[in-house]
């Protein structure tokens, strides 16, 4: 009766949340039987007692607690005073719970600390992650199937090189799809004509395959850069920006700064693109990024200078990158 549902995919873990809620019944039975609670000011003593409530009309209740948890997970914030005594608190009352006692973290707990291995042994634990760009294909096929459309294997492969990595996003394009297949098998033609690859995604996937030290998968989506438009001097350009970004958010998260704080200072306002931000700036660090600009300002100069032709520069350039 007790759910851990954690991670940092937050569009599966509300998927998953919705089917938990889904299960208790029709709408008009469920609206009464469910209560959320959301911090930083729920009380652990009053979800406690609403999970003991008894249900109306219907066999059991759900009670929601959300951003409770990561204060506990040895991250160096505060827990709240009445939360100290949550491993206490659980192991005492967990027989006792009758009814759903669901919590919900939109970041991927570490699962060390005492208050949460306590609830660990008590929970059932679901762990929602982003896929990496290897999981994303069967990730991609298994929401096609859920929204109930065909894809051909070469379709699913080349949604997966231009849809990005925001799973909402690509869920939304995904039933987009639905509607324009109207009952036929989707073919790489079809994404080609009704997926937007964005250049902030492209340069995303560029550069995950840099810090993976993927050699011909970085070049392939150079040459992805280049056949869907991009000049030499944008693909340096877009490389160049995107470097810069990284350097001052690993400045920035190096000096103890949230990533809230990252996306301020860099005037981004889209939630996964910070996330993104800051992951690419964590993997790389700040030293590995300034020697990957000094290098890119190399190549650039090569190119301006003649002493190195436009399609080397692009072999030269990757080469360069990968492994620094």
């Amino acid at each position: 009766m007790i759910r851990l549902i954690h991670g940092d995919d937050e569009f599966s873990i509300a998927n998953s949340l919705a089917a938990h809620l889904d299960a208790l019944g029709p709408p008009d039975l469920r609206a009464p039987n469910v209560t959320v609670f959301e911090g930083p000011n729920v009380n652990m003593a009053e979800a406690f007692a609403a999970a003991l409530i008894s249900p109306f009309l219907t066999d059991r209740r759900a009670v929601v607690v959300k951003g409770m948890l990561k204060a506990m997970d040895t991250r160096g914030e505060r827990v709240r005073r009445d939360w100290e005594s949550f491993a206490d608190k659980i192991a005492a009352e967990a027989g006792q719970i009758t009814n759903d006692l669901i919590f919900v973290e939109n970041v991927l707990l570490r699962m060390t600390s005492r208050p949460l291995k306590t609830l660990a042994s008590f929970a059932n634990v679901e762990t929602h992650r982003v896929p990496d760009r290897r999981e994303r294909g069967e990730w991609i096929r298994r929401r096609f199937e859920f929204h109930g459309v065909r894809a051909s294997a070469a379709a699913i492969s080349k949604f997966n090189d231009l849809g990005g990595d925001d799973v909402r996003r690509l869920d939304s394009e995904i039933q987009k799809l639905v509607i324009y297949a109207d009952g036929r098998e989707l073919q790489p033609a079809d994404i080609n004509l009704m997926v937007a690859d964005t250049s902030q995604d492209r340069i995303f996937n560029v550069m995950d395959a840099i810090i993976e030290n993927r050699h011909n998968l970085a070049l392939s989506g150079v040459q992805n850069l280049i056949a869907n438009g991009e000049s030499i001097e944008g693909i340096f350009s877009l490389l160049t920006r995107q470097v810069r970004i990284l350097i001052v958010a690993a400045h920035l998260l190096e000096r103890g700064a949230s990533s809230a704080q990252v996306g301020q200072r860099l005037r981004i306002n889209m939630n996964w693109l910070v996330d993104k931000t800051c992951k690419q700036a964590s993997r790389i660090g700040s030293r590995r990024l300034q020697t990957m600009h000094l290098h890119m300002l190399d190549v650039d100069t090569s190119i301006k200078t003649g002493r190195a032709d436009r399609r080397l520069a692009v072999e030269m350039l990757v080469s360069g990158l990968v492994g620094r």
